[in-house]
């Protein structure tokens, strides 16, 4: 999540949080900024940059057991190309499990955008290539899948799925139970939502699993086929298990407009 604070005082956050030790990166006015902090692991900062951060996690021997990389991705689409540079960049140079996050400043399909202007999508195919040659997979979540939100009327409103965890499969072979959560936007404090990433999950479901559960119930009314295949469509280029989360909110959203009163009317009658 971008910061939109400078670097003096995201440290002074960063030492209220408890934190010593830390990557803080100034942002540019309003947009961009970035920070990286951590305790009781030994860290090996890579490189850093207005648009990126990445270190190392190091074991015990001071050896490097995987990396991780945040991006805060150009919003020009002039300069989206940049990202994409940068992300092959930093995946090609590193010989080690890798997890890749941040506000990527980009969707990947269209069911990751709601209100505004349709996106191009060329702009989204760059994006997914680029995920397709870092061999970096889409970790999913829990909650909502928009990220980030804009404006207060039906003509200004607009919300998308800017920010996400990727990793590749050995980060993955490292962490089978890891948990991504979207959790809810705080509008005085930022348009993006907070994003909890837990390594270890004991839980058991990760990777996109929300909760949802189909009834049977909705195959009563004609536009749940409908419904199912409107989310199929507009979730393509996405891996099968994000495509599958999408028909579930398309589902949930629906069912809950034509059929959440249903218990009510039960009782009442």
């Amino acid at each position: 999540m971008e910061t939109m604070i400078d670097e003096n005082r995201l440290n002074k956050i960063k030492i209220k949080c408890g934190y010593v030790e830390g990557v803080c990166i100034s942002s540019n006015g309003r947009s961009g900024g970035m920070g990286m902090w951590w305790k009781d692991i030994k860290v090996n900062v890579v490189s850093y940059s207005a648009h990126h951060f990445a270190i190392d996690i190091l074991n015990d021997n001071n050896c490097a057991m995987w990396r991780a990389i945040g991006i805060y991705g150009w919003p020009e689409q002039s300069n989206k190309h940049l990202t994409w540079d940068l992300m092959s960049s930093l995946k090609s140079g590193c010989s080690i499990p890798c997890i890749m996050f941040g506000d990527f400043n980009e969707i990947s399909s269209l069911c990751e955008k709601e209100g505004g202007p349709l996106r191009s999508e060329r702009l989204m195919d760059a994006f997914r290539v680029t995920m397709d040659t870092c061999a970096m997979r889409d970790l999913g979540y829990r909650g909502s899948i928009y990220t980030w939100e804009r404006g207060n009327t039906m003509d200004t409103y607009v919300r998308e799925r800017l920010d996400r965890f990727t990793a590749d499969e050995e980060w993955c072979a490292l962490f089978p139970n890891f948990e991504v959560h979207n959790l809810p936007i705080i509008k005085s404090l930022s348009d993006h939502a907070p994003i909890l990433m837990s390594s270890d999950n004991r839980g058991g479901e990760n990777c996109g699993s929300t909760g949802f559960k189909f009834k049977s119930l909705w195959l009563s009314s004609d536009e749940c086929g409908e419904v199912v295949a409107k989310g199929w469509s507009e979730s393509m280029g996405l891996n099968m298990a994000n495509r599958v989360v999408v028909c579930g909110e398309k589902l949930a959203s629906w069912a809950a407009l034509n059929f959440g009163s249903v218990k009510k009317r039960i009782k009442k009658g």
